[in-house]
C-alpha cells in the first residue's frame, strides 16, 4: 500500500501541515528538533491507532491546543483509496475509515500496515521483558488481527483474578477465574507460538545473507515455569494450582504470558550477553524486514516502512544489503539529520519540512 498524504493538525509540534508523498516513499533530512520523528509517528499513528513510540495520547496534543487530528489518504494494493482519520479530544478517541464512523480502534490494522524502525529499537536486545512483549504483541497483531481481542480478554481476567487474590474468596469463585484464565492463556500462548514459527522459519529461510556478522538468529520463548506451557487447559489448572501458594502470598497471578519474555540468540548463544552493538543493531533491523515480508505474505498488504535515523551506525555496506532487500518493493520514508543517508537511497526524493529550508 501507499500513503499518498498524510495531513495533521495540532499533532506534536506541528500546528497544521499536509505533506504530499512520492509512491516510492522519501527522503527526510533535516537537523534534530525539525519534527522527523513526529512526521513518521504520524505516519505509524494511521495504521496503529495509538503510538508507535509508546506516547500516551494527550503526550501528542501539541503545547495549548484542545485537540489533534491525522488523516492519512493511501492507495490499497488492490488500486481502491482508503482514508484513515483519527482524531482526540478532551480524552475521546474517534476513528473514521473512508468517513464513517467505526467504534472498534482496531479496525484500523485490518487494512493498513505500517513498519517502524528506530534507535530505541536496540531495547529489543537489552531492554525490560515489557518492551519486548508490547513490541510483538503488537507485531503478532498485525498478522492476526483477531489477536487484538485475545489479548485484551486475557489481561482482563488476569486483572480480576489479581483482585480476587488481594482478598479474602470462596473456592468456587476462584475456580471460575482460573478455568478462564487457562483457556484464555492457552489462546494467547497459541498465537504467539505461531508468530515465533514463522519469524524463526523466515530468520533461517530468507534473510541469512544480509551480514557476514550476523547469521544464525533466532527468537527464543521464555515463560515463568521455564518450560512450554502444556497443551490442554486441564493442564494448565494444574499448573495454576502448582503456584496457587505462591500466589496467595504475592497476591497476584505469577505466570502467563502477561511476565513471559522473548530472548534473541545468535548461533545459539544469547545475543544481549555476546553480541557486539552492531550485531545488536542489525540484527533488529533484519526483525523489522521479516515483520514486513510476513505482513505482506499473509495478509497480501505491502507494509510502508519507516526507518528513524537507524543508520548511523551501520557502515555502507550493511546500509545497502539493506537497501537491495528493500527494492523499493515497499514505500519507504527514512529520516535522518545526515546528508550522506542520501546516497545509498538515490531514488527517493527528499521532503521539506515546515522551517527546515
Amino acid at each position: 500500500m501507499i500513503l499518498k498524504q498524510i495531513v495533521l493538525a495540532n499533532f506534536r509540534n506541528y500546528e497544521s501541515a499536509s505533506f504530499s508523498l512520492q509512491p516510492a516513499g522519501n527522503l527526510i533530512i533535516a537537523p534534530n528538533g525539525r519534527g522527523k520523528t513526529n512526521l513518521l509517528e504520524a505516519v505509524a499513528y494511521c495504521g496503529l491507532g495509538k503510538s508507535v513510540r509508546f506516547h500516551r495520547d494527550f503526550e501528542l496534543l501539541r503545547e495549548g491546543a484542545q485537540f489533534f487530528s491525522v488523516k492519512g489518504d493511501f492507495r490499497q494494493d488492490n488500486g481502491l483509496d482508503l482514508r484513515i482519520q483519527i482524531s482526540w479530544q478532551d480524552g475521546k478517541k474517534l476513528l473514521k475509515i473512508n468517513n464513517l464512523p467505526v467504534r472498534q480502534l482496531s479496525s484500523v490494522y485490518e487494512c493498513v500496515k505500517v513498519i517502524y524502525s528506530a534507535p530505541e529499537d536496540m531495547d529489543l536486545v537489552g531492554g525490560s521483558p515489557r518492551f519486548r512483549r508490547q513490541y510483538f504483541d503488537l507485531a503478532i497483531s498485525q498478522l492476526y488481527p483477531p489477536y487484538i481481542a485475545v489479548l485484551r480478554n486475557y489481561l482482563h481476567v488476569v486483572e480480576q483474578r489479581n483482585n480476587l487474590l488481594k482478598r479474602p474468596f470462596q473456592t468456587q469463585e476462584k475456580d471460575s477465574w482460573d478455568r478462564r484464565f487457562a483457556e484464555l492463556l492457552l489462546e494467547v500462548a497459541d498465537y504467539r507460538k505461531r508468530y515465533l514459527e514463522l519469524l524463526n522459519g523466515s530468520f533461517r529461510e530468507q534473510y541469512p545473507e544480509i551480514s557476514d556478522q550476523v547469521k544464525d538468529i533466532r527468537l527464543r520463548y521464555l515463560t515463568q515455569q521455564h518450560d512450554p506451557y502444556p497443551h490442554g487447559a486441564e493442564e494448565i489448572l494444574r499448573l495454576v494450582a502448582d503456584w496457587s501458594e505462591r500466589e496467595k502470598r504475592y497476591q497476584r497471578t505469577l505466570l502467563g504470558p502477561h511476565l513471559d519474555d522473548y530472548s534473541f540468540r545468535l548461533a545459539g548463544h544469547s545475543l544481549k550477553t555476546f553480541g557486539s552493538q552492531g550485531q545488536k543493531r542489525i540484527a533488529v533491523i533484519i526483525l523489522k524486514l521479516v515483520q514486513a515480508s510476513l505482513i505482506e505474505k499473509l495478509t497480501g498488504i505491502k507494509p510502508i516502512l519507516l526507518f528513524d535515523d537507524v543508520f548511523a551506525e551501520l557502515d555502507a555496506s550493511h546500509t545497502h544489503r539493506i537497501s537491495e532487500f528493500v527494492d523499493y518493493r515497499y514505500q519507504v520514508f527514512i529520516a535522518s539529520p545526515r546528508e550522506a543517508v542520501c546516497g545509498e537511497w538515490k531514488d527517493l526524493e527528499r521532503l521539506d519540512l515546515p522551517g527546515a529550508g
